[in-house]
């Protein structure tokens, strides 16, 4: 009956509210999990104090408290459906609380270690020319890693300036298309090899096959290590570096959220919060007082 109820739900979310499948994914291994755990083969028949267990042993695991709160909101909506649909007259995990999480700043790359990441990377070679355009996009769009790996050229508006781009909850925005990633596309895609795959595809690899996530990462790691920065870099690095660029040099925070294709803006706010020397360096740099001096005479 679980497995039912279950499949019944996720084609709710799938058809109904548009999630991608990732998403979808990771709300059916939250439940699944869920329903190893109690051992209730009637679901209809859960009690809030199994409910309530089972939350007690989720804060006190070794789990991060995103992963616990994104499990504790994946059974409170999927119970809400079931009593949405008159399947379940009350929620088991109505007023069950999620640990509180707390707000971060993304860890992000300066100007001056972008452009050695990018322009480190050997551009006489098929595969240079591909890796530096993916890169390009990655930090001058603000991609996220499945937005970029599942686009293909007839999304590519090189006049108008923009790509079209489906993200989260199969939802499409227009993310900007700059000069710099303009040229390494147009110089990868008038040299590209050709290939026995799916050639709409903008991104591929040697084999000629859509790339995975872990193909990305390689190269990312490769091209950091290459460029000698230390820190530790990830797809999603670039994206964050998008981002708070873009809000330092002034850029309106809803536009950036825009850019960037979050529903909530207080996602995007979390790029907001900037280190004390930063936000000293700023006042020193362009406070009218800290320019012309103190000084009377």
């Amino acid at each position: 009956m679980w497995r039912a109820l279950i499949d019944d739900y996720l084609q709710h979310l799938k058809l109904e509210r548009g999630l991608a499948a990732n998403t979808i994914a990771s709300y059916r291994h939250d439940l699944l999990e869920f329903v190893a755990a109690v051992k209730v083969t009637d679901p209809l028949r859960l009690t809030d104090r199994q409910a309530r267990d089972y939350v007690a042993g989720l804060t006190g695991s070794a789990r991060k408290p995103t992963t616990i709160a994104r499990k504790i909101s994946s059974l409170k909506q999927f119970f809400a459906y079931l009593t949405e649909t008159a399947r379940l007259k009350q929620n088991p995990f109505t007023g069950l609380a999620a640990p509180r999480l707390t707000r971060y700043h993304p860890s992000y790359l300066s100007p001056r270690e972008i452009a050695q990441i990018i322009d480190g990377i050997d551009v006489t070679t098929p595969s240079g020319r591909r890796d530096r355009a993916m890169l390009e996009l990655l930090y001058g769009s603000g991609l996220r890693v499945s937005e970029l790996l599942n686009l293909r050229t007839s999304d590519l508006e090189f006049e108008a300036g923009f790509i079209r781009v489906v993200g989260k909850g199969n939802k499409q925005r227009l993310a900007p298309l700059g000069d710099f990633a303009a040229r390494a596309l147009n110089d990868y895609l008038d040299n590209r090899p050709k290939t026995a795959g799916d050639s709409s595809l903008a991104f591929f690899n040697r084999l000629g096959r859509p790339f995975s996530r872990a193909g990305l990462w390689k190269i990312i790691k490769r091209a950091v290590q290459r460029a000698g920065v230390a820190k530790k870099v990830s797809p999603h690095t670039f994206r964050h570096s998008f981002a708070t660029h873009l809000l330092e040099g002034g850029a309106d925070l809803r536009v950036v959220q825009e850019m960037l294709g979050h529903a909530d803006i207080s996602t995007t706010q979390i790029y907001t919060t900037v280190d004390r020397e930063y936000l000293i360096a700023e006042h020193r740099k362009y406070h009218p007082r800290e320019l012309a001096g103190t000084e009377d005479g």
